[in-house]
């Protein structure tokens, strides 16, 4: 090793196999998830109204969630091998985590019932794409 490089040259790629295959699972998972997750937040609609007064709004918005994390799953089965593309895929997952987060509010109980799968595949999904884009001193 040269005097000069550093331990930050010598790191693992941004685009190794293991975040590929787990962007992978995690993006065709929640595209599985989502469709019936969706229908299900739907059916709730009308019992959770009854329960409590911004419930049967939350979820709706839950349904409209599961629905864009249909967009979030095919984005990240379409870029996993295009690195250059991850900040897109890390845009969408992180928006629809803040979605999540937003939604406990009016939820409240139903929350339990509906959002754990949602949080989990997006957090999966965040490992798989990177939490934050890597700036990289070799390619500027």
């Amino acid at each position: 090793m040269k005097a000069t490089e550093t331990y930050i040259t010598k790191k693992r790629p941004m685009n190794s196999k293991p975040k590929r295959i787990l962007l992978r699972i995690s993006s065709l998972l929640m595209l599985l998830a989502a469709l019936p997750m969706l229908l299900w937040c739907l059916n709730l609609i009308d019992n959770a109204a009854l329960d409590y007064t911004y419930a049967g709004a939350g979820c709706f918005a839950a349904g409209i969630a599961y629905s864009f994390s249909m967009v979030t799953a095919i984005a990240g089965l379409a870029f996993a091998i295009k690195p250059y593309r991850h900040r897109w895929c890390r845009t969408l997952g992180l928006i629809q985590l803040a979605a999540g987060v937003l939604l406990i509010v009016p939820l409240l109980s139903y929350a339990v019932l509906i959002l754990p799968p949602l949080f989990l595949l997006t957090l999966l999904y965040l490992f798989g794409v990177g939490w934050r884009e890597r700036c990289d001193f070799e390619q500027q």
